[in-house]
């Protein structure tokens, strides 16, 4: 089953590749975008990027000590991130297996606790993020709308689905049991990862935290997002910049084809097209960062020792089994 699923997804990838090339093939001279691109622009980006790395393993490493009770020291952290960043360019998954093994080796933390800590910062971090959104065009432009719709009507919706569900599956597994062993057992461990990422947003300081840097977060992403269509000669408004951000946070969460490669584009050029920039500008803007981001990774990973990690990718596997 997961082989057809892996095959399903490289399919589709294809079909959305495939449709980003005939798009371009039908409008060649947006491609001469790419060409306006400031060298200097892209080293202050890739910059960002780095510093948002940084960020990403600091409250990563707040929700870690929270979900876990195991404290891990940052630096090694920042390095077990970014090699995880590594091999899952590669090997999807592939970077979560080895910071999961990584910590359970060298800092007892369960597998469960990884996976809680996982979840519960993909969980906030998205709703923060919207919410975050949110304000920004509460202050701005209210009237603000996609495809004939009030983005702020759109934005709050889904904060709602995506902040309650978790809350309602924790209800539903105290008031139900199994006692087939192996459902059990799964029922159990989520309930875990579940209740514990619940639990959490009972600590006033904890959240307190996770809301500041969660700001440095957006705003820094903002700001590389700002550089990128300025680079373009593409004017554009702060609230819509909050809407490509909501994007690229959820295609981070919300996993189509591998990376989402083809679909974030597409998707950026859709909202693009919605706010009358224009489909390509969109769809160059989110290939610039991904391409961007991913040197980043590499070259980052490839300092941290990721080529001799990406060839024993199979013994982190076989650790977790």
């Amino acid at each position: 089953m997961d082989k057809y699923r892996k095959t399903i997804r490289w399919i589709l990838a294809l079909c959305c590749l495939a449709f980003i090339i005939w798009f371009f093939a039908k409008n060649t001279e947006q491609l001469k975008l790419v060409f306006r691109l400031p060298p200097l622009m892209l080293v202050t980006m890739a910059f960002l990027i780095v510093l948002s790395h940084l960020v990403y393993s600091y409250r990563f490493n707040i929700i870690l000590q929270k979900c876990s009770g195991y404290s891990v020291p940052l630096w090694p952290w920042f390095k077990m991130v970014l090699l995880g960043r590594f091999l899952s360019t590669f090997a999807p998954q592939a970077g979560n297996i080895y910071r999961s093994v990584c910590l359970k080796k060298n800092y007892q933390i369960p597998y469960t606790r990884y996976a809680s800590s996982f979840f519960s910062f993909a969980w906030m971090d998205t709703c923060l993020n919207m919410i975050y959104a949110v304000a920004v065009i509460l202050a701005v432009k209210p009237d603000l709308r996609l495809a004939g719709f009030k983005a702020l009507n759109l934005l709050v919706i889904l904060i709602a689905l995506i902040a309650v569900t978790p809350i309602l599956f924790v209800v539903l597994f105290r008031i139900t049991e199994f006692h087939n062993k192996r459902l059990a057992w799964l029922h159990s461990k989520l309930a875990e990862m579940l209740t514990v990422s619940v639990n959490s947003l009972g600590d006033g300081a904890y959240m307190l935290k996770m809301v500041i840097t969660g700001i440095i977060a957006f705003i820094n992403s903002i700001v590389i997002l700002y550089i990128c269509f300025v680079s373009l000669n593409i004017s554009i408004i702060l609230p819509s910049l909050a809407l490509f951000y909501v994007v690229l946070k959820l295609s981070t969460q919300i996993l189509i084809t591998p990376g989402n490669l083809g679909v974030r584009e597409i998707a950026y050029g859709i909202l693009s097209e919605q706010m009358g920039i224009g489909m390509a500008q969109g769809i160059i803007v989110s290939a610039v960062i991904r391409i961007l981001g991913s040197c980043v990774v590499i070259v980052l990973g490839t300092v941290f020792g990721g080529i001799d990690l990406l060839r024993h990718r199979k013994d982190y596997a076989k650790s977790q089994q």
